[in-house]
């Protein structure tokens, strides 16, 4: 966990104008619209899909890319199922051939390019403004530092590749997965935080026990996140 964790913290996420024309330049990396991807996705009616929107800068990205995804990989015949991997923003993708190699994994690479404002991602035209509000808020999102960037833009994502009767709510960073049968229904979960507070979200593979092939796309699951009784010794169950 460490290593994946100080890989991930090498890398410094670039939402510049100049750092979007390089990437634009990346012949190996694929840029594509939420419009694009959601056609790709509904055109394929003969296989199982696991789409992965993840970040080159994301601890938890390494993490399953390390432990999670080559594993699953390996459960299924790969001629019924497809894995897109999708860098969600431009700014870390120049990093994703790095992040595949390392951690060995053969799969097309996508970037998201998308200027519609549901979609818009984080852009600052100079780097040393970006550098500036870095140092001056340091730890603040880029929300919080007032730049221009689309409100839940995840979500957004989500569900417009794969509307539901009942809008999904969940998805607010990455990883996050969509599984997908060959039917293009999606599996979804009601999360059930320790608080009792539920969302509905696409079920995230790192919860899945079983091959995707065998998941019943019809049934939407639950998953419940037991609070911790801890004792005045410290210890918690």
């Amino acid at each position: 966990m460490f290593t994946a964790v100080l890989f991930a913290g090498c890398m410094m996420e670039k939402p510049t104008a100049r750092n979007y024309r390089k990437v634009l330049q990346m012949e190996e990396l694929t840029p594509i619209t939420v419009a694009q991807l959601k056609q790709i996705i509904a055109a394929d009616t003969t296989h199982y899909k696991v789409v992965v929107l993840t970040s080159s800068c994301c601890g938890p990205c390494h993490i399953s890319m390390r432990d999670v995804y080559p594993r699953k990989m390996a459960e299924c015949d790969s001629n019924r199922v497809r894995w897109y991997f999708i860098e969600e923003r431009y700014s870390t993708a120049q990093y994703m051939d790095k992040v595949f190699a390392n951690y060995h994994i053969d799969a097309p690479r996508y970037w998201i390019n998308d200027t519609l404002p549901q979609y818009r991602p984080l852009m600052v035209k100079k780097k040393r403004t970006l550098l500036w509000n870095v140092m001056r808020h340091r730890c603040a999102s880029y929300e919080e530092l007032g730049w221009d960037v689309a409100d839940n833009r995840m979500n957004n994502i989500v569900n417009d590749i794969a509307p539901q009767a009942q809008t999904i709510t969940g998805p607010n960073g990455t990883p996050t997965t969509m599984l997908l049968d060959p039917q293009n229904r999606m599996k979804c979960t009601y999360v059930v935080d320790a608080n009792g507070n539920a969302t509905f979200e696409p079920t995230d593979i790192r919860d899945v026990t079983v091959p995707v092939t065998d998941l019943d796309y019809t049934v939407v699951d639950t998953l419940r996140y037991v609070p911790q009784v801890c004792t005045p010794d410290g210890r918690c169950e």
